[in-house]
């Protein structure tokens, strides 16, 4: 259903706002109420607030209290992004050289110069397949008359400068997932790294773990997990680091549990990105004679990620000849991606190319200042109602408030990203993480329904949009619910919250 932005902006603009003038005496506010007065959400924080376009309070909890809003800061990155850099902006990726081209002789290293391209080897719907980006680059190469290198292919990340791929806010239990897996210049496979996981033979002994896409042999796996007993807890995790190239797995995986797929991070994105290029080289009979490696953040050549006395300098990228350039899907369906499957990847890029592109730098205290700048360029004070720490919300130093989100998901009508940025949210029982959301609701209500859901550890929110059912876009609810320090069983939290949802979009 598309929505008439310029009515929205008219309700937006010209509505007084009703969220402080008392508790509203809606169908919608007395369920709310009854269900928040027992548990599992009488022992919990909730906060909620539902406002109708034309500024009519539908519903109020708590409204101002600031909340841990896990991955709902998505709304908020994805939004900001959109805003500033446009829905059409394209992530670029360059391959050039140095040195000379002597009788189809490349006489110097080849570089892949990362743009930040969350999206390259990765498995999300807008990403065009690796294979294609590597026939490309192989072309650039034969255009150019290079049959073979004297030199190394480096995978360079250095676009988004000096800074740790992980943000340090996040928790050490999410570092060695696939989603605490942090972006660099460039990247490959989201930077993550998959895993095989079958019991052991019997209780006690180690699980059989077998490392599965991508290929990266120069990793050294110890494993220290052990298979656990029937029916316990799998507790499996993985742990990483940069300084060399070890992981190691721990925990325990039950021996009734059918073998699965353990997805971890790779904190040699780049490197790994050089490899899988090097070898399709290879079966293009373009033979690289000095290997391939990568870039530090420090500019340093890596041709192995052991500790190495001696540091060898990579060039500027002004001293590098550029063969072609490569483009990511347009923002607006990376943005989709990012949503609708709650990519924390995706998002913590975008708020890094955000801060970069406003002038700021890309560490976490950049980033940080980048954001709160942009929410203040659009007339939203954050002071006392949003405090933004990453851009996934995966760090538990988010604190937003509901009344932050309405005012933030208000806003975003108003401007000329609202079509796409209201694409990008998932609907109950579509494709996305809300596929199992509102099983009992009616399709026609699920259609009307936009919103981002967020979970971790305690916490559960969700927030957006709520189309009227006669398409009246004045009557349109924007709401946020966030509930923390809820300790119950999703089975028992997730029906509670969908009766809530349901009751908000009974009032329109």
């Amino acid at each position: 259903m598309r929505i008439n932005t310029a009515l929205l902006t008219v309700a937006l603009l010209l509505s007084a706002w009703s969220a402080t003038a008392g508790i509203p005496r809606t169908e919608a506010q007395k369920t709310i109420d009854s269900v928040c007065a027992r548990e599992p959400l009488r022992s919990s924080l909730v906060g909620v607030l539902a406002v109708r376009m034309s500024g009519d309070t539908v519903a109020a909890v708590n409204p101002f209290r600031k909340l841990v809003p896990a991955s709902n800061v998505k709304l908020l990155t994805t939004g900001l992004a959109l805003n500033a850099l446009g829905a059409d902006h394209r992530f670029e990726t360059r391959l050039g050289y140095t040195g000379e081209i002597v009788d189809g002789t490349l006489q110097g290293d080849l570089y892949i110069l990362g743009g930040g391209d969350p999206t390259t080897g990765s498995r999300s719907d807008s990403t065009a397949p690796v294979s294609g980006v590597f026939a490309q680059w192989a072309e650039w190469l034969e255009a150019a008359g290079i049959r073979q290198i004297e030199g190394r292919l480096l995978g360079d990340p250095r676009y988004f400068g000096e800074t740790h791929s992980q943000n340090l806010g996040w928790s050490y239990d999410d570092l060695g997932t696939n989603y605490g897996a942090g972006p660099q210049g460039l990247n490959f496979f989201e930077n993550a790294q998959n895993f095989y996981i079958t019991p052991g033979a019997s209780v006690g002994a180690a699980p059989v773990v077998q490392p599965r896409y991508p290929d990266t042999p120069w990793m050294h796996f110890i494993n220290h997990a052990r298979t656990g007993d029937a029916r316990s807890a799998n507790s499996l995790y993985y742990v990483t680091t940069p300084m060399a190239p070890l992981g190691e797995l721990a925990g325990s995986f039950p021996i009734d549990r059918r073998a699965y797929t353990l997805e971890c991070s790779n904190l040699f994105g780049a490197y790994t990105c050089a490899w899988y290029f090097y070898n399709f080289l290879q079966t293009r009979g373009v033979p690289v004679s000095q290997g391939y490696g990568d870039v530090t953040p420090q500019g340093d050549i890596r041709t192995g990620l052991d500790l190495q006395d001696a540091s060898v300098r990579a060039a500027s990228p002004e001293e590098i000849s550029v063969l072609g350039v490569t483009c990511s899907a347009p923002l607006a369906d990376i943005v989709g991606d990012t949503n609708r499957d709650s990519n924390n990847f995706y998002a913590e890029t975008l708020l890094r190319q955000l801060a970069l592109r406003t002038g700021y730098g890309t560490d976490e205290e950049e980033c940080r200042k980048a954001a709160e700048a942009a929410l203040r360029g659009l007339g939203l004070r954050t002071d006392g109602a949003c405090q933004q720490f990453d851009g996934s919300g995966l760090s538990r130093k988010n604190y937003v408030s509901p009344d932050f989100f309405v005012r933030f998901l208000r806003k975003m009508t108003t401007l000329p990203v609202w079509e796409p940025y209201f694409n990008s949210l998932p609907v109950p029982g579509a494709k996305g993480t809300l596929e199992n959301r509102l099983p009992k609701a009616e399709q026609p209500l699920k259609d009307r329904i936009h919103m981002k859901s967020g979970s971790m550890n305690g916490v559960r929110c969700f927030s957006g949009y709520i189309q009227a059912a006669d398409g009246d876009p004045s009557q349109m609810i924007v709401f946020s619910l966030l509930v923390n320090n809820c300790t119950a069983g999703s089975f028992v939290v997730m029906p509670v919250l969908d009766e809530i949802i349901v009751a908000i979009a009974g009032e329109n």
